[in-house]
């Protein structure tokens, strides 16, 4: 019986994040104010200056929305594939991965898990440190030596530990009994 298994979760905006927006947005009003004063000043161009006022507003909504990050992951059979999706408009491959080349999967630790000592780390999770949060390890053909971090749910815990290669299901590191 093969399996499939989607879930979609929401990335929680950091304080970086709103600093950035506040940023964007003050930025966009200093200058939307400047061409609109500027553009009777520019005579037959003040058209231009008119819609290059309209294109800061766009540009600053396009930039606050595109920090709006979900996180997708499917299941199918043995493999999982983790996906961005940015603003609800653009999704991205972030990686597909066999299960069973999974060298370790549990909770994830950060104390356990210095990304730096991977060659790709890729966090796909809501927060690092949400309780919620597991990590696996496997070598990827393209990626190298990875470590994923990511929100699971239960059916997807459920198909990951019928994936996993029996002698990973029985080590003692393991998060499965």
């Amino acid at each position: 019986m093969d399996t499939f298994v989607e879930h979609l979760v929401k990335r929680q905006s950091s304080s970086a994040d709103t600093l950035k927006k506040v940023g964007i947005v003050v930025a966009a009003v200093i200058l939307f104010v400047l061409l609109l004063f500027a553009s009777p000043f520019l005579g037959p161009f003040s058209f231009f200056a008119i819609a290059a006022a309209c294109g800061v507003v766009f540009g600053a909504y396009w930039l606050i929305t595109s920090m709006n990050v979900e996180y997708e992951y499917i299941l199918t059979g043995d493999e999982i594939d983790v996906d961005k999706i940015i603003a609800q408009r653009k999704r991205k491959r972030l990686l597909t991965v066999k299960v069973g080349t999974f060298e370790r999967f549990a909770p994830y630790n950060p104390d356990m898990y210095d990304p730096n000592d991977f060659d790709n780390c890729v966090m796909a999770c809501i927060a690092p440190d949400d309780p919620e949060t597991y990590c696996a390890v496997f070598q990827h053909p393209t990626l190298g030596h990875t470590l994923l971090i990511f929100n699971p749910d239960d059916r997807i815990l459920e198909g990951v530990k019928h994936a996993l290669p029996r002698r990973r299901k029985q080590d003692e590191d393991s998060d499965w009994d």
